[in-house]
């Protein structure tokens, strides 16, 4: 068995190393994400959310990945550098995974969401919305998010999106700023495709790649799913981390 340890904050590595060592598992360091870690067992991430997102940004084939939160948060980690080694222990030995399914568009994969904003700062976007073929909204707005249940109490709940349970299998459409009294969030289920027409625009992937885009813009989900160890504590913490924002 191999592991990646991929590290923000120096120190922790040399910990990481130790317990993998007393559990017979060889592995290599990277300071930066790679297209490497599609061919090890499983990745330990050392740094918060973000970092974690970076990892996706580079893979598609996941391997399961485990969380050290040096960050704020860490709704997608597992432990803090406190209590990490016996939780990673326990981790690795049982190894049960579970998985959460990325959006695509344009190539490009997104665990938490895709949004879609004007290429002027401060200038409104003409917007329609169709899922699966048919047209469900028009309207102006500053933009719009296409978020995961993962991705809810990110940037979709700062433009105003539902809380979503992270097992709940779905899309959460939300405008930012929408130019129309009583405009409401939609949430469809996985399966369904959303079509986003809007011109001068740029697509920004869980706030790590941006690309320009104009015309049509299709969203679904992906056959490659992102995949963590096991987290008992991820309702929970979901919740918790809303009344941390508030």
């Amino acid at each position: 068995m191999r592991a990646a340890i991929v590290y923000k904050t120096d120190g922790l590595p040399d910990r990481v190393k130790k317990v993998l060592e007393s559990l017979s598992i060889s592995f290599e360091l990277f300071s930066e994400p790679s297209e490497e870690l599609e061919n090890y067992d499983f990745i330990v991430s050392i740094g918060g959310d973000g970092t974690i997102l970076r990892i996706l940004q580079k893979i598609k084939r996941c391997p399961p990945i485990f969380g050290i939160n040096t960050g704020r948060v860490g709704l997608l980690t597992h432990s803090t550098p406190k209590n990490f080694e016996e939780v990673l222990k326990r981790a690795v030995k049982s190894f049960e995974v579970e998985e959460f399914p990325r959006i695509t568009c344009q190539d490009i994969l997104a665990l938490n969401e895709f949004a879609i904003l004007s290429r002027q700062p401060g200038k409104m976007v003409d917007v329609a919305i169709k899922l699966d073929g048919a047209e469900i909204d028009r309207l102006r707005c500053d933009g719009i998010v296409i978020a995961t249940q993962i991705g809810s109490t990110g940037y979709a709940f700062s433009a105003g999106g539902p809380v979503v349970d992270p097992y709940l299998e779905c899309m959460i459409i939300v405008p930012i700023a929408p130019f129309r009294f009583g405009w409401k969030p939609y949430v469809v289920d996985m399966s369904r495709k959303i079509e986003i027409s809007v011109k001068d625009a740029v697509l920004i992937a869980d706030g790590q790649r941006s690309i320009d885009v104009t015309g049509d813009v299709e969203i679904r989900r992906s056959e490659y799913s992102a995949v963590f160890f096991k987290k008992e504590s991820r309702v929970s913490k979901l919740f918790r981390r809303v009344k941390f924002i508030k």
